[in-house]
């Protein structure tokens, strides 16, 4: 699991309060690490009262994630001048 999320659900999402998140490429093995994450959190007592797996072809980013260095470099890396890049 990367990070989580407090939403405020409603009855469509069964009021869902923590909404768990987990990134990766491969939907095998994210489908297993989720079987695991729900697993453990009954065993602890941690009642799981909707689970749902949401999958696409890619990941929404938004600018503010990504470090304005590490975006510079890739640039670079990729032939790309990031001065053509901003708005």
């Amino acid at each position: 699991m990367t990070h989580a999320y407090w939403r405020e659900g409603g009855p469509e999402f069964r009021n869902v309060n923590i909404m768990g998140v987990a990134h990766g490429t491969e939907k095998e093995m994210l489908l297993e690490h989720k079987s695991a994450i729900d697993a453990h959190l009954q065993s602890c007592g941690i009642p799981v009262s909707y689970t749902n797996v949401f999958w696409g072809g890619r990941s929404e980013i938004k600018p503010s994630e990504i470090s304005p260095v590490a975006y510079r470099e890739w640039c670079i890396s990729v032939g790309l001048d990031p001065e053509q890049m901003r708005e």
